[in-house]
């Protein structure tokens, strides 16, 4: 008696637990085009694996699989977008920022509640290796050889920003100029892997900063997979909307 009393139970809180995430699937895996020469396949299109592609001679298709790669599939081709992703596994986190970002545009260099100069215009996010953007907080991805830079949200007059490493305390300052959004990174903190940073730009909030150091950067059909991985969110959407820039142009 006391037996089935138990499964009872049991049974009852896999039922609350069912109502409580909505009995939802994952999402269904879906491949994302971000470059198109073909006239019926838009850039930013979202093709279900029962959608069939058809693409002619001479044309292409580039799109980021729910693996996370991205492939380029060149005509002649006809056949099923499920065919694209056989022996490939789904992730989920790489599906998620993508629709992310289809749906909202992504991130902005914005920051809610600061105070922005009425020079300063708007710009997209853009796709880097070594700038290292100042108004957000999170990961950044940057290449291990390469000369990092300071990128600011543009304002028409100098500011000074400081560098701070969280965990040894070093301290260092640059300063750009009235004309530009990018100065070195200081020389006087040391660039680790995986280390904290604080960056204090004049007149706007701190951010904190993790930096992920590659000793070898990835693929381009490997890129989207690799800045997930590591978390380096900013990157992801820039690299994904700049794509979807260049198709407008």
């Amino acid at each position: 008696m006391k037996i089935d009393r138990l499964v009872l139970v049991m049974a009852s809180l896999a039922a609350a637990l069912v109502a409580l995430t909505g009995g939802a699937a994952p999402a269904r895996a879906q491949v994302y085009v971000i470059e198109s020469s073909v006239p019926d396949i838009k850039v930013g299109a979202q093709l279900a694996m029962a959608d069939r592609l058809a693409i002619p001679a001479g044309a292409a298709i580039r799109a980021v699989l729910p693996s996370g790669k991205t492939q380029t599939v060149k005509g002649p081709y006809n056949g099923s977008v499920a065919d694209l992703t056989k022996g490939q596994e789904i992730n989920e986190g790489v599906v998620g920022w993508l629709k992310n970002i289809m749906q909202t545009g992504g991130a902005t260099e914005a920051t809610p509640g600061a105070t922005r100069s009425a020079g300063a215009r708007p710009r997209a996010a853009r796709f880097s290796w070594a700038n290292v953007p100042t108004s957000i907080d999170g990961n950044v991805c940057v290449g291990k050889d390469a000369e990092l830079q300071l990128l600011r949200a543009p304002v028409p007059m100098a500011q000074r920003v400081a560098v701070v490493d969280v965990d040894s305390a070093a301290r260092a300052e640059a300063e750009w100029a009235v004309s530009g959004d990018l100065v070195a990174w200081p020389a006087g903190v040391a660039v680790r892997p995986g280390g904290t940073y604080y960056l204090m730009v004049e007149g706007r909030p701190r951010r904190q900063l993790k930096l992920e150091v590659l000793d070898t950067l990835p693929s381009e059909d490997d890129v989207l997979a690799e800045l997930h991985k590591r978390g380096c969110r900013h990157q992801f959407e820039a690299f994904v909307r700049e794509k979807l820039a260049a198709a407008k142009r």
